[in-house]
């Protein structure tokens, strides 16, 4: 392998009624140099392929896998897993060993608390709320990430913050159990993914009201059969510069929340996008954050390879994030290209999702393409 770092994204239900050490010697064995591990994560339900107890995991609605101190936080307030013990244990050890390992901090995903209050979520232009995505433009949710992710930089034996979600979460973010009629167009999503909650409409000003009307007209039409129409450009502009504002202050919050610790930003560098990823540009994260993510899940290896050589040095370290199993990886041989893909000289390192959803074989594969080595 070449000299750039090795991490694995991992959880703390991987680590629960298992010998820390051994599962840390078994990520050594395969060559990996660091693990993101969730500290704040959703909730879901996974089949956990390399468990000794468990198959089908029911994931704790969205929670904290740490022992936080919840008094500090507004209502409605966050729960702790039980599974923060296995957490603590699994970075004790690391510790010990000198294995860095990084909080996977999920911020605006949280299915939890906008069960509970919906005025902290996502509000799209029929008024609906979408239970897992809060709005980054909420004072609220403001406070509230700051919060976790002040609390996450004390958790002792940490190199650093993993920030998920630090962004507006749209209609085709995976939730709930989804059903519809029919394939949900580029646009329509769009349409049914902007944000028009109290806050988003104040900070967007007159914009707020005409795209509603355009979101409302537009997404009915699609749905009568009729031919989908994009945002005007004006309007256009007035929500990418409104997310970008919003993510912005957020990120300066949760700077400020942390002081020195050392944070990598989860990046998706198209100001249109809406899920996991902040949407803001490389250039507008630089100095604020060490570190920035870009993830190329269940994307096709020529967008991969096409996107990859379109990055550029902005000021920010790069790595570079992929699902090394099903069902972006059906050999060794797909892992390997992918790695090749990503070897330029702007990515500075490679995380491997996810330990969770792997396989033996799968975790054979990764510790082959390492060991073998792949030039840059």
């Amino acid at each position: 392998m070449n000299p750039r770092r090795t991490s694995i994204w991992i959880a703390p239900w991987d680590a629960d009624g298992r010998d820390p050490g051994a599962l840390l010697d078994q990520l050594e064995d395969c060559g990996l140099q660091a693990a993101s591990l969730a500290l704040s994560y959703h909730g879901g339900r996974l089949l956990l392929g390399n468990h000794p107890r468990r198959v089908v995991y029911e994931q704790h609605q969205s929670a904290l896998y740490f022992h936080a101190d919840t008094s500090r936080f507004g209502e409605p307030r966050p729960e702790i897993a039980p599974e923060a013990r296995a957490a603590h244990a699994l970075l004790e050890a690391a510790a010990r060993r000198g294995f860095p390992v990084e909080a996977w901090t999920v911020l605006c995903h949280n299915d939890l608390l906008g069960t509970r209050d919906p005025s902290l979520c996502v509000q799209n232009a029929f008024g609906e709320t979408y239970s897992y995505a809060l709005c980054p433009a909420n004072p609220r949710v403001s406070d509230y990430c700051a919060e976790l992710c002040r609390q996450v930089a004390q958790v002792e034996g940490l190199a650093g913050l993993d920030l998920e979600a630090l962004s507006f979460l749209g209609y085709e973010h995976a939730s709930l159990h989804d059903k519809r009629g029919g394939e949900a167009s580029g646009i329509l999503s769009e349409m049914l993914s902007i944000c028009l909650c109290p806050h988003c409409r104040a900070a967007m000003g007159p914009g707020a009201a005409a795209l509603e009307r355009h979101a409302r007209r537009n997404a009915r039409a699609i749905l009568a059969g009729e031919e989908p129409r994009g945002l005007p450009a004006e309007l256009e502009m007035v929500l990418i510069m409104h997310r970008a504002g919003a993510q912005r202050r957020l990120l300066g919050r949760v700077r400020e929340a942390v002081g020195k610790t050392r944070l990598n930003l989860r990046l998706a560098p198209n100001e249109r996008f809406t899920g996991g990823k902040c949407s803001l540009p490389e250039e507008a994260v630089a100095g604020v954050v060490e570190e920035a993510t870009v993830t190329y899940f269940g994307v096709p290896l020529e967008t991969i390879r096409l996107q990859a050589g379109r990055l550029k040095p902005r000021g920010v370290r790069m790595r570079a994030g992929f699902v090394f199993h099903g069902p972006d990886c059906h050999s060794a041989a797909d892992l390997v290209d992918r790695i090749e893909a990503l070897s330029t000289p702007v990515i500075g390192g490679l995380s491997f999702y996810s330990y969770s959803l792997a396989q033996p074989r799968h975790l054979d594969w990764l510790r082959s393409a390492i060991h073998r080595g792949v030039k840059p």
